[in-house]
């Protein structure tokens, strides 16, 4: 794993961005962020893509030591939560948020979220209102696995948010820390759903937050889901 370093962790929050060859959103994205949030953090938590991503990042990076890269091209386990997991462990702010590259999330909602955490949120979730650009197959999947992925919860007596698999969220960086070095075995590192492997194990007091957006289509490049992934979010359910 290589990492740029970063003397200074800058704002109360970390912006973790999961990518896969998605040179053609990362500039766009880390520039809108920054105008947004000046001063905010951003770890770009790559797995090894073969484009230009990373030399993006890096042209960020000799500009703005909060801008850094986490090279994973030549670790062994691969995937969005192993990724996530690993740039958790090296945030250096209080707070994260998690958010995609291809803007299915938009990125001037993060202040929504990072509001919450003032009112107490140990962690807040982006709550899809409407899904754009998805066709009548890709709707009953996600329903079907939103409904077993409660009935999981119910059955584990942990907390069911409104959008359990959402991909947009973020919490107090030291508290998941924790909670995924306590329980290796149901925070499956192959997984791609680290939201709902955490919820799984969530202590039912955590104080949740909410905030709302609409679901967008992917601005340029191509989707990384695919029935792999689909199968180890099915296993992660028992």
């Amino acid at each position: 794993m290589i990492l740029m370093s970063s003397p200074n962790p800058g704002s109360e929050t970390t912006v973790i961005i999961p990518t896969l060859n998605e040179e053609k959103n990362i500039e766009n994205m880390i520039t809108q962020l920054l105008s947004y949030y000046p001063g905010i953090s951003v770890i770009v938590a790559d797995d090894g893509s073969k484009d230009e991503t990373g030399t993006i990042v890096s042209d960020f990076h000799a500009k703005n030591e909060l801008i850094r890269f986490l090279d994973r091209k030549d670790e062994e386990i691969k995937g969005l939560t192993i990724s996530l997991i690993d740039a958790l462990e090296i945030t250096q702010t209080r707070y994260f948020v998690v958010i995609d590259s291809d803007f299915q999330h938009p990125p001037e909602k993060i202040g929504e979220g990072i509001k919450l955490f003032d009112t107490g949120s140990q962690l807040i979730i982006g709550t899809r209102t409407s899904v754009e650009g998805w066709g009548l197959k890709r709707k009953i999947i996600s329903w079907g696995a939103t409904t077993l992925g409660k009935i999981s919860l119910f059955l584990r007596r942990r907390p069911r948010p409104k959008d359990i698999m959402s991909g947009f969220f973020g919490g107090q960086t030291e508290y998941f820390n924790t909670i995924i070095r306590n329980h290796p075995k149901t925070i499956s590192p192959r997984g791609y759903k680290l939201l709902f492997d955490i919820l799984k194990v969530l202590p039912r007091d955590t104080q949740i937050g909410e905030f709302y957006y609409e679901f967008q289509t992917r601005q340029a490049g191509e989707s990384k889901i695919g029935l792999k992934h689909i199968l180890v979010y099915f296993r992660s359910l028992f």
